[in-house]
């Protein structure tokens, strides 16, 4: 499971615009626990989701290219008189059916870590219209524990202000942006319990997890 040639080929230049971009859109943005997130092998990074911007400030503060699972209904949409799924597809993002068990991208993703690649997931399954964070749907432990991979949490705070809920067209903001990496959480040492309980249990590490990512992207 590898970058198409283009991809690989733009990635170098692609990261410096979309730097620069980040910038202009939010001057005060800030990038914490970048050190967190693994140079190599499988890892799935698990972020709140609190706008539609939240893709390409995670990836700028990534230091490794990242595939996204997005919701399908991203995938049909012209943005500017542009083929937007065409566009977020070339950037490594692939559809999820967030209402229900899509197997086919769950099937997907476990191919994506089995080649030691990088996942963004929002286990919320939806961007919060209000900025707090919602309960984590079981998707993404379901994946972390089968394929035996780390979670990073991932909070972010300020990018509803560079992309309001529901809006797709971005605008800059003067107010802070925060991306923070959190340490990596690992189940090895609930593996040996039944399994609804080892759901259980993994389920609450990873949503408090994520608590606490976002506490710190939101306090700065």
């Amino acid at each position: 499971m590898n970058s198409s040639p283009a991809y690989r080929a733009v990635y170098p230049y692609a990261r410096l615009a979309l730097a620069g971009v980040a910038r202009a859109l939010a001057p005060r943005l800030r990038v914490s626990g970048r050190f967190h997130v693994p140079r190599r092998g499988p890892v799935i990074l698990a972020s709140n989701h609190i706008s539609d911007s939240d893709p390409p400030f995670i990836l700028n503060g990534s230091p490794r290219p990242l595939w996204f699972m997005a919701k399908e209904e991203l995938f049909s949409m012209r943005v500017l008189g542009l083929d937007f799924g065409r566009i977020i597809r070339f950037c490594q993002a692939f559809p999820v059916d967030p209402q229900g068990a899509d197997r086919a991208a769950l099937r997907y993703t476990e191919e994506l870590l089995g080649a030691g690649r990088a996942v963004v997931i929002f286990p919320e399954g939806r961007c919060s219209p209000t900025g707090e964070m919602g309960p984590v749907l079981p998707g993404t432990v379901m994946l972390a524990l089968r394929a035996r991979v780390p979670v990073v949490p991932v909070g972010l705070w300020g990018t509803q202000g560079v992309m309001p809920y529901r809006q797709m067209v971005p605008r800059p903001t003067l107010g802070p942006v925060r991306v923070h990496f959190g340490a990596p959480i690992q189940f090895d040492h609930i593996a040996a319990l039944p399994r609804r309980e080892q759901r259980a249990a993994a389920a609450t590490l990873l949503e408090t997890a994520m608590r606490q990512a976002r506490a710190v992207a939101q306090s700065g």
